[in-house]
């Protein structure tokens, strides 16, 4: 994260500004100044990473301004930011101090590039590719910048395509042509040979034949792990006398190459995110994000059709023959959808058994596709038998104006579909959809508040210990519950606040239960809240229910999952029609709750092991890539983890109570993905440009791990501070002492006593007694002296992990 400080006498200015970088994740304006004189303070007391720094102030102007900061905060990086282009005020804050000079006005990405920007134009290159990974744009940053790092006519990037073609991906520079969409012939070679390729004379001809005249070119293939990800081109103008650098367009390729396969990776990591593991169909996500596409179309868009689908009676297949059939049910519906839904079409798998499908299309090609995927999954034969399927279809414009509107009329459609007879295709005509015969009418809660609060829920039965079960039940899922033990309170607490869902036994003393309901679906005031009825008889009861407007009807002892279910539904406005479990055994309630609890657990344990386990797999995949860029490294990310939480229990405990502290330790040099490979696998010593470079990686891999929810805390610290030293003389931030992050401090020495006791391209492992003299040696100095007590306490144990690894 870069720490800036804005410092200009305009507040409009500086409020534009601070409003620009807001969106920028690795850019934080730490504070503002509107003079030179105030500037200077700030900056003493704040010690940015960067000063923007306006020419033109009162009291004390920019230029003397940048000359004091320079002198106090030789690190501090200062840009030059004016009104105008004026030779004279570029000269004078260059001769004070500034690093660089952006105009104001200018595009965001140039304003970015002076503050982020430093001195060598690789490192420069660097920090913008780590910002711009997450969001795409790769292609388009490097073509950009590569035009300019080295003054060409253009510059382009070639990415390839499945069947290994190459096709334009972004084109920029000043002398940029209209007709290079087709990769030419020096592209084409270093693409095919994987070497830098410099355009001989007739590569030349062929550029000026397509309009894009030259006085030199070069193309460098993007390539990494072995694997081709298509070419760098930079053309230099025919009016310049002189030849491209190969070495730089080689080291931008480099860094290109990492960042469009992260690219890569995060894309195919978001198409992962929105696809159903079980079906193969997009998921509820992907779903979520089209509808708010459809939400921003225009009227003049056409119409856009939704189909809700929902299996016919697959709760009871699910409970009669287990989870394991069930999703092998679910499995084979998902490839009958796939097998018949047009190419133009989009089906989703939304939850549990519920299916959605988008057309765009008006409601009666909807209908007909709908049912030609019902028809599929009757016909289905292979296999076990599937249930039926029934669908709702509604249509934006015709029946609804939002996308939110247009699910709750697919919704309303499909239960009347099932309320039909199921097994049809209902599109949606009203609000009440009929049949005939005497059927429950369809409701939805009016109450648009509900949305936004939980569920309101009112127990009416007078057995206490019932209320208790029922109270626990619906408050682990955060639903709010209020009790009454006869109709009389009952009538007072909807008085006081109407519920959405009343749970009411029959059998009470006064007035019974079903006299109760009657009386609220009678008043019009409370004709909207739900009831689901609970009785112990046997006998006439449900018909009763269905007789006084009950929407639900549960005899005792019943599910709680059922229950919950039944409430949920109510309260969402999805409607059955009145209902009762399949008939359940005589068993107690309890032991029903208990079953029902365990099963809850078991998938609650279940889910927690499978998001924990993904957690691992991720950090181990991304150690895996750095690794195999690193080839130095080994498995000194699992190594290295290891000593320092055997440090971390030694030196403070609490420590690794915040679970991104070993995250940390495990990702501490993932900002290395962006580093060339040539720079990590080299055998000789850095040149000075190449370690300033590689010095990048700290920040690098800050930025790139800004947004991982699991290095939220100390984890994120210790991936930008492990290479800080006591003594104050360590990178990025130059901090020393109890400045640095204590994880931080502890991963340094465990960092430094792996790195001198294993291999490295560069030299061979040290011996363990070596490593710890100079650990001990650097104490004060290098590394914080009580991490070095502890080390010197806990050297056996240190030593043990180190051949417990080497063995394995």
């Amino acid at each position: 994260m870069l720490r800036l400080l804005i410092c200009d006498d305009a507040p409009d200015a500086r409020e534009g500004l601070r409003a620009c970088l807001a969106a920028q994740p690795g850019i934080e304006v730490v504070a503002e100044a509107e003079n030179g004189e105030e500037a200077i303070s700030l900056a003493v007391a704040h010690r940015p990473d960067v000063v923007l720094m306006d020419v033109q102030m009162p009291v004390l102007d920019g230029v003397a301004a940048t000359r004091r900061i320079r002198e106090v905060l030789p690190q501090t990086r200062i840009v030059a930011y004016a009104g105008s282009g004026d030779a004279g005020d570029v000269m004078a804050m260059m001769e004070a101090g500034a690093d660089a000079y952006c105009l104001k006005g200018a595009p965001l990405w140039e304003l970015e590039r002076a503050v982020a920007g430093a001195s060598d134009p690789l490192v420069r290159l660097a920090h913008a590719i780590a910002r711009s990974v997450n969001g795409g744009g790769t292609a388009e940053l490097v073509a950009r910048e590569l035009a300019e790092l080295t003054g060409a006519a253009f510059a382009a990037t070639y990415l390839a395509s499945a069947d290994t073609s190459l096709s334009l991906a972004a084109l920029s520079g000043p002398g940029a042509p209209e007709s290079l969409h087709s990769a030419p012939g020096v592209v084409q070679r270093a693409f095919s040979e994987l070497a830098l390729a410099q355009a001989d004379t007739h590569e030349l001809g062929e550029l000026y034949r397509l309009g894009a005249a030259c006085g030199d070119a070069i193309a460098a293939p993007l390539v990494v792990d072995g694997q081709v990800l298509g070419a760098l081109f930079v053309a230099l103008p025919a009016s310049v006398q002189a030849t491209g650098d190969p070495e730089l367009v080689s080291a931008v390729a480099d860094l290109a190459s990492a960042a469009l396969a992260n690219e890569r990776r995060i894309a195919m990591t978001h198409a992962e995110a929105r696809r159903d593991a079980l079906t193969g169909l997009a998921n509820k996500r992907a779903f979520d994000e089209l509808l708010g596409g459809i939400a921003e179309r225009r009227p003049t868009d056409g119409p856009v059709s939704l189909v809700h689908f929902d299996l016919d009676g697959f709760k009871r297949a699910n409970d009669e023959h287990g989870h394991v059939v069930g999703d092998e049910i679910l499995r084979e519906v998902g490839r009958v959808f796939l097998r018949v839904v047009r190419s133009e079409d989009e089906i989703f798998r939304v939850g549990g058994d519920e299916f959605a499908l988008v057309v765009d299309g008006p409601s009666n090609l909807a209908a007909e596709v709908a049912d030609r995927l019902r028809m599929a999954v009757g016909q289905q034969r292979r296999g076990r038998r599937l249930p039926t399927v029934s669908a709702g279809v509604a249509t934006i414009p015709d029946h609804a104006g939002s996308a939110v509107d247009l699910q709750r009329k697919a919704d309303i459609a499909l239960y009347a579909a099932k309320l039909a007879g199921k097994n049809r295709v209902q599109t949606f005509t009203g609000e009440r959809e009929e049949r005939e015969g005497p059927v429950p009418e369809l409701r939805l809660v009016a109450d648009p508040a509900k949305s936004q609060r939980g569920l309101r829920l009112l127990v009416v039965d007078d057995d206490p210990g019932l209320r208790i079960l029922l109270r626990t039940t619906f408050e682990v899922v955060d639903i709010e519950v209020d009790e009454a033990d006869s109709a009389d309170l009952a009538r007072e607490r909807i008085a006081e606040r109407h519920p959405d869902v009343v749970v009411l036994d029959v059998s009470m003393p006064g007035t019974d239960g079903l006299t109760f309901c009657r009386e609220l679906k009678a008043d019009p005031a409370t004709a909207h809240i739900g009831v689901v009825l609970l009785t112990g008889s046997e006998g006439g009861t449900e018909l009763a229910a269905q007789a006084s407007g009950a929407d639900a009807f549960l005899r005792k002892p019943f599910s709680p999952l059922e229950l919950l279910n039944a409430v949920e539904r109510i309260a969402g406005g999805l409607y059955e029609g009145p209902y009762r479990a399949a008939a359940a055994p005589p068993e107690e309630q309890l032991i029903l709750y208990a079953q029902d609890l365990r099963r809850l657990l078991e998938v609650e344990r279940g889910q927690r092991s499978l998001i924990q386990r993904a957690y691992r797999e991720t950090v181990s995949a991304l150690t895996g890539a750095l690794e195999s860029k690193d080839m130095g490294t080994g498995q000194h990310s699992q190594r290295v983890q290891k000593y320092a939480v055997e440090l971390a229990r030694g030196l403070e405990p609490s420590l690794l109570d915040d679970e991104s502290v070993e995250y940390g330790f495990l990702l501490h040099d993932i900002g290395k993905i962006g580093i060339p490979d040539k720079i990590l696998q080299k055998k000789g010593s850095l040149s000075p440009s190449d370690r300033r470079l590689l010095e990048t990686h700290t920040v690098l891999g800050e930025q790139l791990m800004s947004g991982v929810a699991l290095l939220q805390g100390q984890g994120l610290q210790v991936v930008r501070h492990h290479h800080e030293r006591w003594d104050g003389s360590g990178y990025p931030d130059g901090i020393g002492e109890a400045e640095i992050p204590l994880g931080a401090r502890v991963f340094a020495v465990a960092d430094a006593l792996d790195a001198m006791t294993s291999d490295r391209p560069y030299r061979r492992a040290g011996t363990w007694a070596h490593a710890a003299a100079e650990i001990t040696g650097e104490s004060g100095r290098q590394f914080d002296p009580q991490v070095v007590e502890v080390f010197r306490d806990r050297n056996q144990r240190l030593r043990r992990i180190h051949y417990e690894l080497a063995a394995t």
